[in-house]
């Protein structure tokens, strides 16, 4: 999967989310996720993504934020981290 695409997928689930917990902010690949929606929604989402992306998250990644860097990442960023993620599992 490329990662224009990856990024389109978690940006459509994002937007459904945005919906439903009535966030009104324009959800692109600079949106960060978790300065607007609490990590346990967005970990629920998680099977959302692998099932549109075909990509298994681990259990123990939060594909949201950096450990490294201690610091949230937006929706491009996590497409990357998840675009790694499937290469390692290759």
């Amino acid at each position: 999967m490329e990662i224009l695409e990856l990024e389109k997928e978690i940006i459509e689930i994002i937007q459904e989310v945005c919906i439903h917990q009535e966030v009104e902010e324009v959800v692109s690949g600079n949106f960060y996720p978790g300065n607007f929606i609490m990590s346990q929604v967005l970990v629920s989402i998680f099977s959302q993504i692998e099932i549109k992306t075909g990509i298994t998250i681990p259990n123990d990644c939060y594909i949201f934020h950096d450990q490294k860097t201690k610091k949230q990442l937006n929706i491009k960023e996590a497409a990357t981290k998840l675009l790694k993620l499937s290469k390692n599992e290759q």
